[in-house]
């Protein structure tokens, strides 16, 4: 099995980061896709800012980075847990659950209590890692192809 690692990325990794994150997005939405487009027209500075504003966490496979999540708080005690993306050559291995326990241990570092998320409802992968980790849906009485989560950190 190669060597696995989760990482947080600073901003010298900035270029590092656009080009998994334009692959996540052209993965899932594929490369017409109005927010890839509008994402691979960032400059240098915006994707440096995402990597100072917000703690974006790396999976790699033998120093190959093949998957994402990100953390950021929404308060002095609240965070946000968004955008999970694993190359689909790397999924079934576990990361996806290594990573976002990276960012959830992140956020109880510093000093959140509860973290929220967003899914596609139709996404038993995602809500399978999520629920393993503790995750439960709340209900919001919304949109049918998004379920909310809600996770107390201890």
């Amino acid at each position: 099995m190669p060597a696995e690692r989760i990482a947080r990325l600073t901003e010298s990794d900035w270029e590092q980061f656009a080009d998994l994150r334009l692959r996540a997005l052209a993965d899932t939405f594929g490369t017409s896709d109005e927010q890839y487009l509008a994402e691979a027209r960032f400059a240098p500075a915006t994707w440096r800012r995402r990597l100072r504003d917000h703690a974006q966490f790396v999976a790699f496979l033998t120093d190959r980075p093949v998957g994402m999540v990100a953390v950021y708080l929404e308060g002095a005690e609240r965070a946000y847990v968004y955008s999970l993306w694993l190359d689909p050559a790397a999924r079934g291995q576990g990361l996806a659950r290594r990573l976002v326990a990276e960012a959830l241990g992140w956020a109880h570092r510093h000093g959140v209590r509860s973290a929220t998320l967003r899914m596609a409802a139709d996404n038993a992968a995602a809500r399978a890692v999520y629920e393993g980790l503790g995750f439960t849906e709340v209900p919001t009485g919304s949109a049918v192809d998004e379920v909310v989560m809600r996770l107390t950190i201890q």
